[in-house]
């Protein structure tokens, strides 16, 4: 005669056994939503430009989404990050270039849904080509420093700034191929009839 086993107790037992060991509470987590509705605003000042989304950028180790909004004609000279610059165009029309000049002709068109990389520390630079906004993500810190260090003209004086996120100190000189103005005159260029 042969043996009979009820494997319905025995699987009833060892699936009793297998969830008595889950740790309590596991059915009932749930996971957070976060959505983030782009907007649709106009640029006014640059601390209006670079928006948080997720995450610290200027934290090392800490995931991080931002996105950015330009006006058409917008450039960003040649810069480098500590980091992979992941880009991808959600509104409008981007150029991305690589190269420690900024030249028009190595410019490559991205479109909404288009991604770029810009590997850490290579020297890249961008045109806007329309309204747009990019959304940029990676792992911090994600800073900016430029290739040659900026000028900006500010009511305490011309700035001399290394990186987007310097604050900038007076500068004692100014290249002599830098136009020193003062806040408030307006700029006049020379007609050329075309």
């Amino acid at each position: 005669m042969a043996k009979v086993v009820q494997i319905p107790v025995i699987f009833g037992f060892l699936t009793g056994a297998y969830l008595g060991l889950q740790p309590a509470g596991l059915a009932q987590q749930t996971v957070e939503s976060h959505v983030v509705p782009l907007k649709h605003s106009s640029i006014v000042t640059m601390d209006k430009r670079v928006e948080a989304v997720r995450g610290d950028r200027t934290k090392p180790g800490e995931p991080f989404v931002i996105r950015i909004h330009a006006e058409a004609g917008y450039i960003v000279m040649p810069h480098t990050h500590p980091i992979d610059e992941n880009i991808v165009v959600v509104k409008g029309s981007w150029a991305l270039g690589m190269g420690d000049r900024f030249k028009r002709e190595l410019l490559e068109p991205m479109e909404v849904g288009d991604y770029g990389l810009a590997p850490k520390g290579m020297a890249h630079f961008a045109l806007s080509k329309s309204a747009t906004t990019l959304q940029v993500h990676g792992i911090g810190p994600f800073v900016t420093r430029w290739v040659v260090p900026v000028y900006e003209l500010t009511d305490h004086g011309v700035l001399l700034k290394a990186g987007a996120e310097d604050p900038g100190r007076v500068a004692t000189t100014t290249p002599s191929d830098c136009f020193v103005l003062k806040p408030g005159r307006h700029v006049v260029a020379a007609s050329t009839g075309q």
